[in-house]
């Protein structure tokens, strides 16, 4: 069944490529044609069997290493990583929203990975599991809140969380698990003992790497559960003769891998644990492992219950994180003799066929698969709006050429098309399925503005060239900063930038994301300056102001031509907050809306109340200063909090109280434009006190 307006999504079965079904169909003939001869020879060559076992069991037991090392790998790998990334800081250990989200994302990366979990010097935990039914659950014990708290999420497979679960009963502590306290004292990866988990019964081993500060002090630690059931179930895979069975032992002579897992899982007490080699009931292995450990040889042949067996025990290597080891044991009845002359010709004509079928199954589906994956793979850059390379198909088959062509002079079109229509906007409303129609509606949303502060005089002063190539670098520089804040850039106004976030693609963090935009902005403006500076150029000032709520967005224009942009009173106010700049000598303010969506992950200080021209209604504004984050500067802190009691002061009028203020405040932080402006206005109004009916409110001479 498919949902309307939607194809139905072809079956597996019947969607394969050409280059499977070409080879597929080689290989088959190829079996066609041997299957005879081998089956000819089978009963001679089996003879020899017996004298390819060891080489056969030396075969398997290094597949088994190599197969469980490349499945421990990645698990080793990611917590390391994991933990470097968080001592250089580019994951942020408490910030709980991200490692949710990181956690969230390596579990669904890491199919081996059964959980992936970060706990703290503070007890905190933060971890992520990965549930039979394909869904995720997060797990938040968040011990630096009062009361601490516990919360569990449930995530389905698109990311979306469909229940949460929140108390202050904790009944986990990482600082005390084994896997904690072991990397903390090793102070590097740590691997755990087999152990049986209790929800699954299957067993586990867990992979830790510690994080440390600066000072090589140990802050939190990374880790992973790794189900071993896959371990077994590869060796379930495995041939070794008729009756030959592998198994993996770790240095407690455990059994950690089984190919029937049932067996391996022991309860004694009420607690799991794994078995040991005897208790699996399998006397000719109890036999070896008991003469291995006697003789200390790992290739063995040993009697048991009137047959002979072949035995063999290899270690793991040194870079293995475990001491285990790798044990095989086959009834020598499974190999036979047989003529070595005859298996040699057998395998040469095999191989030669197989290597013959092979270049040719190769080389003709190559010649005819490739061209067609890469049309595919360019036809899906072009739905993406991905347009900058180029496109090289090389064919001897003409209508594949006669696509290649097509498809490049539509790239050629669409990336002069480009240039006019931000390339973003096009991906987003690809992928959110909007219609190109004319209409808007309401979406609360965060609106951007900017301008260049006296630019008419800039303008004045350079030639046309070199004030379009200055004015183009700078709007490539903030348009690149907007986009990958998630910002859509609607236009530009002359010298200034309108942005806006949370729509076509919801954002929930919309305020978030142009705040945080807006002060990287003037972080990379003040790099531009410096070096325009150096050159001999004039500096550009910028001005920006932000607003978060309802705003009409959509498609306005005509049949012919269309501008997919806002409009309403938000982007009006955005705007006049980035005219009210120069009143106050600030760089960014933001709306009372903006302030209650950010005040709690930015420092910003009231800077004053305002009302435009020909209407009543009066704005607080404020001052976006900086991020709240893990050691920033107490002076911008301090600088909010003391200005805030200065501007109360002048609000109730004790122009004395709140001239000490921002006096005292500007020797702290001599050129603060507000504190200059407020200073100057209490010793005025000291002078000069204002009527009754005065609020504080500054009267916008512009609408």
């Amino acid at each position: 069944m498919s949902v309307e307006g939607i194809p139905p999504r072809p079956s597996i079965f019947k969607s394969h490529s050409f280059y499977v079904k070409i080879v597929t169909a080689f290989i088959g003939l190829l079996v066609l044609t041997v299957l005879p001869i081998v089956s000819y020879n089978y009963y001679k060559n089996s003879r020899m069997a017996l004298e390819l076992s060891d080489d056969l069991m030396a075969q398997i037991t290094s597949t088994v290493i190599e197969k469980t090392g490349n499945y421990f790998l990645p698990a080793a790998i990611l917590v390391e990583i994991s933990a470097r990334l968080a001592k250089l800081g580019a994951i942020r250990c408490t910030d709980n929203k991200q490692l949710e989200l990181f956690t969230l994302g390596a579990l669904e990366s890491y199919p081996q990975i059964s959980m992936f979990f970060i706990g703290d010097e503070q007890g905190n935990y933060i971890r992520a599991w990965r549930l039979p039914d394909g869904n995720m659950e997060g797990r938040i014990i968040n011990r630096a809140c009062l009361p601490a708290t516990n919360t569990f999420k449930y995530w389905n497979g698109q990311f979306q969380v469909f229940k949460t679960e929140k108390s202050t009963q904790i009944d986990y502590d990482p600082r005390v698990r084994p896997w904690y306290r072991g990397a903390k004292e090793t102070r590097a990866n740590y691997w755990t003992d087999a152990y049986i988990l209790f929800r699954n019964k299957k067993p586990a081993v867990t992979s830790a790497y510690p994080v440390m500060d600066p000072q090589g002090k140990v802050v939190a630690v990374w880790g992973v559960d790794i189900e071993l059931d896959e371990i077994s179930t590869f060796l379930k895979s495995l041939k070794i003769g008729k009756n030959g069975i592998p198994l993996i032992l770790n240095a407690k002579n455990e059994v950690v891998a089984y190919p029937d897992v049932s067996r391996i899982v022991k309860e004694e007490n009420g607690k799991l644990r794994p078995v040991q080699v005897a208790e699996l009931g399998v006397a000719p292995l109890s036999r070896a492992l008991e003469e291995y450990l006697r003789t200390g040889r790992s290739k063995l042949v040993i009697d048991s219950q009137g047959k002979r067996y072949l035995a063999s025990f290899a270690e793991f290597p040194q870079s293995f994180p475990a001491h285990w080891k790798v044990a095989l044991i086959v009834p020598e009845d499974d190999f036979i003799s047989g003529a070595k002359l005859l298996i040699r010709e057998t395998l040469l004509i095999c191989l030669v066929i197989l290597a013959v079928a092979i270049l040719l199954a190769t080389l003709i589906a190559r010649g005819i698969s490739q061209p067609i994956k890469l049309l595919a793979e360019e036809t899906k850059k072009i739905k993406d709006f991905r347009l900058d390379d180029k496109i090289v198909i090389k064919s001897y088959i003409k209508e594949i050429q006669f696509m290649g062509n097509a498809i490049s002079a539509m790239k050629a079109g669409l990336q002069a098309f480009r240039k006019y229509v931000p390339a973003e906007l096009v991906r987003q409303l690809i992928h959110t399925g909007e219609e190109a129609r004319l209409g808007g509606q309401k979406r609360e949303i965060t609106v951007f503005f900017s301008d260049i502060s006296g630019f008419t005089g800039i303008a004045e002063r350079l030639a046309p060239e070199e004030l379009m190539l200055r004015l183009s670098e700078y709007f490539d520089e903030l348009t690149k900063i907007l986009s990958a804040e998630k910002g859509t850039v609607d236009k530009y106004i002359g010298d200034g930038i309108l942005a806006f976030w949370g729509a076509p693609v919801p954002d929930e963090e919309h305020a978030w994301h142009a705040c945080h935009a807006a002060l990287v902005c003037q972080e990379k403006l003040k790099e531009l300056n410096h070096r325009w500076e150096a050159e001999g150029k004039y500096p550009f000032a910028t001005r920006i102001g932000i607003s978060t709520g309802e705003t009409v967005v959509g498609n306005v224009g005509s049949r012919e031509r269309i501008n997919y942009t806002v409009m309403g009173d938000n982007v009006n106010l955005a705007s006049r907050l980035e005219g009210v700049n120069k009143l106050y000598g600030t760089q960014i303010i933001v709306s009372p809306t903006t302030y209650q969506a950010v005040a709690d992950k930015f420092w910003l200080r009231p800077l004053g109340i305002i009302a435009a021209k020909g209407k009543k209604e009066e704005t607080t504004i404020y001052e976006l200063l900086g991020s709240r984050r893990a050691g920033e500067n107490g002076a911008t802190a301090e600088l909010c909090e003391e200005f805030a009691q200065g501007f109360q002061a002048y609000l109730a009028r004790d122009w004395e109280g709140a001239a000490a203020i921002f006096g005292d405040l500007l020797k702290k932080f001599p050129g603060d434009a507000p504190t200059d402006f407020y200073l100057a206005r209490c010793r005025y109004y000291r002078e000069n006190p204002p009527g009754g009916d005065w609020r504080g409110i500054e009267y916008l001479e512009v609408k």
